[in-house]
């Protein structure tokens, strides 16, 4: 057994060719033969298949998607390549203007510029001298052409209570002398914003020996911060550069000039008036304080002092009367134009404040053309207005600053005792009425009116008043739309002007109204005058006259209504 596994061993390792070429013959047919026939079912499995799979893309296709991809995905990485700066490029990126920035033994903020060996700058560009932020402020004092001034900067911090961090509130800004004047909104912050961080675009003249050529041997501001950790920085603003290229600063105790943005510094040529709201006063907080519990207009403007009041009285619809110089209810319209020009003005322009005698001479206001005095359940308002010129006034109130504002804003100091005389003579409210006594040249006519309330469902299921009148005459019963025709015809006496006569002529038409409100009797007497308009009084004082054609419709209105017919409306 031995013998013939060393004969076997002898024999494959003597023919080895001969058992490798046979082997491979072998294995070469068999698996062409194995490839034909999985070909052939393949294609009858496809033939057979074929409207129940999608086709497969071919290599070919394959292969051309995959290096379509291949080269947009090159593309974008060259791309990116070649955007990214190159060592050199990053080199060439400028890198601003050299600076020194210190703080000294003062505490004060310094800047210089460094120069090469040859007293050169290397890079003309640009830099940043100071940066802080508002919040970081504490005091500004701003001098400048209008004068010196200082504003007290104050940034409350509060600790929120879930997260347990500090958070800064809005800065509150107080000019110093005028702690009583509402400053305007943004005038402070945009000042706090210039001198908090300050940026310049090219340094103007590096070593600073000709600071006289760009404005600083008389500058337009200086400007010293004091920031809240004790240190200090100064601006001093000078000319603006040519072209609108900017405006020059130098900064601390150097002399160097710089050109900054004009915006940069703007703040810092603020006067005080720049600063000044022109809020003249506030407007009522709620309805209840809207309306005045008493007013008086005085001066030159007016013949006389005019006094107002609310209308309490509800069985007359008008809102305010007349207490001096004579009693009347007043117009609605003009009314309306005063009312609604006193609180919450707002000025075209701060003038001055605080003025001295002279100032106020000089502005027309130390004797005021127009006086308005005005008590509210909330506060007093005193205008005091110069005579108008070109619709523009002079207007001071009780912050004691000077303003100009347009006289159509303050329309009251155009109004007069006509203006304020009602449109039509009496107004009464219908259900207040009880008795309507007309006397005419045909006799005297009494209408009994009675009102009666009662609360009624509405549709919302909810009680509501309703309000029903009854008019009689000589205990009949009268029509209710005719009578309330008649009633607005009362209404419609119209104010034709203004009358000079007393009324002493004949008396043409007598309205008495009684109301159950408890008011007093109200008689309108209306007095021939011989022509067209008529002389009314109201209670024996004169309030207008009045057509005389009304006087005769009136009449005819009257017969109309006694008698049943449609009552025609004015």
């Amino acid at each position: 057994m031995a013998e013939n596994k060393d004969n076997l061993s002898k024999n494959e390792v003597t023919a080895p060719d001969e058992v490798t070429q046979s082997s491979i013959e072998n294995t070469e047919h068999s698996d062409a033969l194995s490839s034909f026939l999985e070909r052939e079912t393949s294609d009858v499995m496809n033939k057979k298949d074929d409207n129940k799979k999608p086709k497969k893309l071919s290599k070919n296709a394959m292969w051309f998607l995959i290096a379509a991809v291949a080269v947009v995905l090159i593309t974008a990485l060259i791309v990116i390549l070649v955007a990214l700066p190159s060592e050199k490029d990053q080199a060439d990126l400028d890198p601003g203007t050299p600076l020194s920035l210190s703080v000294d033994e003062n505490g004060e903020h310094q800047a210089e510029v460094i120069l090469n060996s040859k007293g050169k700058l290397d890079n003309n560009s640009y830099g940043t001298l100071i940066e802080y932020t508002p919040s970081q402020i504490s005091k500004i004092e701003v001098e400048n052409s209008s004068g010196n001034f200082t504003i007290l900067a104050q940034t409350p911090v509060t600790v929120n209570e879930e997260t347990g961090e500090e958070e800064t509130d809005a800065t509150i800004y107080t000019l110093v002398g005028f702690e009583d004047i509402n400053l305007a909104t943004g005038g402070p912050d945009t000042i706090a914003n210039d001198v908090a961080s300050l940026t310049f675009n090219s340094v103007a003249d590096p070593v600073g020996d000709k600071s006289a050529d760009f404005g600083f041997d008389k500058p337009r501001a200086t400007v010293k911060t004091t920031y809240t950790d004790d240190t200090t920085a100064t601006i001093i603003v000078g000319n603006e550069a040519p072209s609108q290229a900017g405006t020059y600063v130098m900064f601390g105790d150097s002399k160097v000039v710089y050109v900054v943005s004009n915006d940069a510094v703007d703040g810092l040529l603020f006067s005080v008036l720049d600063l000044v709201s022109l809020e003249i006063n506030t407007a009522a907080a709620n309805t209840e304080n809207a309306e005045f519990e008493s007013l008086s207009l005085s001066g030159e403007a007016y013949s006389t002092t005019i006094e107002l009041r609310p209308n309490d009285d509800k069985a007359i619809d008008t809102s305010y009367k007349m207490i001096a110089p004579k009693k009347m209810f007043v117009s609605e319209v003009e009314a309306a134009n005063i009312t609604g020009a006193i609180r919450g003005l707002t000025a075209s322009e701060a003038i001055c404040v605080n003025p001295s005698s002279s100032q106020l001479s000089e502005y027309g206001l130390s004797t005021p053309y127009a006086e308005l005095s005005a008590v509210y359940p909330d506060t007093s308002v005193n205008l005091k207005l110069s005579k108008p010129s070109d619709d523009m006034v002079y207007i001071i109130g009780d912050s004691n600053i000077i303003y100009s504002i347009e006289a159509s804003k303050v329309p009251w100091v155009y109004t007069t005792l006509d203006k304020l005389t009602p449109d039509t003579v009496i107004d009464p409210n219908f259900e207040s009425l009880s008795q309507i006594e007309v006397t005419d040249s045909s006799g005297t006519y009494v209408f009994d009116i009675t009102t009666s309330t009662e609360s009624v469902e509405n549709t919302d299921g909810a009680l509501e008043d309703v309000s029903s009148t009854t008019a009689t005459y000589n205990g009949k019963k009268l029509d209710s739309d005719n009578f309330y025709v008649f009633y607005q015809n009362i209404c419609a006496m119209e104010n034709a002007g203004k009358a000079n006569d007393s009324g002493s002529g004949s008396v043409a038409l007598e309205i008495k109204l009684s109301y159950s409100t408890g008011r007093a009797t109200d008689t309108v007497t209306v007095y021939s005058t011989g022509n067209t308009k008529y002389v009314a009084t109201l209670n024996g004082n004169v309030q207008s006259l009045v057509y005389k054609s009304y006087c005769t419709k009136f009449s005819q209105c009257v017969q109309d209504l006694i008698m049943g017919k449609t009552v025609g409306s004015f």
